[in-house]
């Protein structure tokens, strides 16, 4: 009999090399958000995300930041198989 895999459903704090289109981060009030693009350029390093409903819909506008001011703000992922 063949055991399915392992997931790693811990939630744990988004680091740089997290981070990848359609990933869903939340952060500690519950605010959801989808990453929609990375843009890793010889300038500054941006992310583009959405924030997202209850239902997980596109709640607002596009938002821009430097990946490095995003991570500080301190959103969370969960583990593959996991959930926010």
């Amino acid at each position: 009999m063949e055991m399915p895999p392992k997931t790693d459903s811990a939630i744990r704090r988004a680091i740089e090399s997290n981070l990848e289109v359609g990933l869903i981060c939340a952060d500690r009030d519950g605010n959801r958000i989808r990453v929609d693009r990375i843009d890793s350029g010889l300038g500054t390093k941006t992310i583009s995300y959405h924030f997202l409903n209850d239902e997980l819909r596109v709640q607002e506008g596009v938002q821009e930041r430097a990946i490095d001011q995003f991570l500080a703000e301190g959103w969370y992922i969960a583990g593959k198989g996991g959930s926010l």
